[in-house]
């Protein structure tokens, strides 16, 4: 996410299961170059056409819970250049499977899914006791980075959070990224090198 933190003109709405062949292509795109995507997915290659899957797989699953806000430009409805996909405290007990756990996924992987699930347990082991929302992941068209679409998804849910008395977190792979969710409101707890010679990993929580 490249983003100059610039408020553009932006209308964030929930999406819903309708939106699947829109924002997964958008998520797609958006993670090629993620340290933890293709940690866990396997290295190399870096391409959409296995990253979409994935994403298709995980919003399939995430759609219909609400936890999808989508950001589209004002006048362009139906086109999405943002997404933000933010899950609430309590969330998580509710779900039989977490929709990033499913053999779908874990196809789309090197080596069975092995890494994949060692690596997104030793990341909730880092997660906050307390509640907490999540940012599990924001993307934005290359099209349209720089121009505040990806802060004002972040913002949104930050503010859906306070409502609820309540702080949020999130984990990032890339560097560059770090700055934006500070300028933001989140501050780094702890940046460590994930375990099996992984990628380092900024963990980052915002308060109520």
């Amino acid at each position: 996410m490249k983003d100059s933190g610039r408020p553009g003109p932006i209308e964030i709405t929930r999406a819903g299961p309708d939106r699947l062949g829109i924002l997964a292509p958008l998520f797609g795109h958006a993670f090629v170059d993620d340290p933890m995507m293709g940690w866990t997915l396997g290295e190399p290659p870096r391409s959409p056409d296995r990253y979409i899957p994935c994403f298709a797989a995980f919003l399939e699953r995430a759609l219909p819970h609400g936890v999808v806000w989508e950001g589209t430009a004002h006048g362009d409805a139906g086109t999405a250049v943002g997404a933000a996909v933010w899950i609430p405290p309590g969330r998580f007990e509710k779900w039989a499977d977490h929709p990033w756990n499913q053999p779908r996924i874990l196809e789309l992987t090197d080596d069975g899914g092995r890494r994949y699930d060692r690596f997104w347990q030793w990341v909730d082991e880092h997660s906050p006791t307390e509640p907490a929302w999540l940012l599990d992941s924001v993307a934005v068209e290359p099209a349209v980075q720089g121009r505040g679409f990806g802060s004002a998804l972040i913002t949104a849910g930050l503010d859906r959070a306070r409502t609820d008395g309540q702080g949020a977190y999130l984990s990032t792979g890339t560097e560059r990224n770090v700055t934006i969710y500070e300028r933001l409101g989140f501050r780094v707890v702890k940046a460590i090198d994930a375990p099996d010679q992984g990628p380092h990993i900024w963990f980052m929580r915002s308060k109520p």
